[in-house]
């Protein structure tokens, strides 16, 4: 592992550490510990993910666990306000936090399913979730995330 690798790996590690103690505290996030723990959760999911068309068996499952973990978790992340200049998330999602949120449960429960099919050998059904987990990410950004330039 190169050292740059392992120093994202440790930084992410810490961020979620401190988010997860801040919750468990009962303390509320801050707008920047909030920030760092979604885009730890998102960042995690795309690892998980890339490549996943080709998963099978546990590696498959694994997959869409992690995805599953986070998907339930990210609504929460999005703390009232918690925009700063690390994120580029739009006020529209407290405007409709309700949709934003439905989104993130539509993944969770292609997750779900998509873990389900992999344990009966379902191919067909692992690969629609897949695609219905990739939708939600679309769909998400296309609405509530700032356009990158470029």
């Amino acid at each position: 592992m190169t050292p740059k690798k392992f120093a994202v790996l440790a930084m992410t590690g810490l961020l979620s550490v401190t988010a997860a103690a801040s919750v468990f505290a009962d303390t509320p996030m801050t707008a920047d510990q909030a920030v760092a723990a979604r885009q730890a959760a998102m960042k995690s999911d795309g690892k998980a993910l890339k490549g996943s068309d080709g998963f099978t068996g546990d590696k498959a499952i694994a997959a869409l666990t992690e995805v599953q973990k986070n998907y339930t978790k990210l609504p929460s992340l999005f703390v009232k306000d918690s925009i700063t200049s690390k994120s580029i998330a739009l006020p529209i999602i407290w405007q409709q936090f309700d949709d934003f949120s439905a989104i993130f449960k539509k993944g969770a429960d292609a997750a779900a399913v998509g873990i389900a099919a992999v344990k009966a050998g379902d191919t067909v059904g692992y690969q629609t979730a897949i695609k219905t987990i990739a939708s939600t990410c679309n769909e998400c950004h296309n609405t509530y995330r700032e356009k990158k330039d470029g």
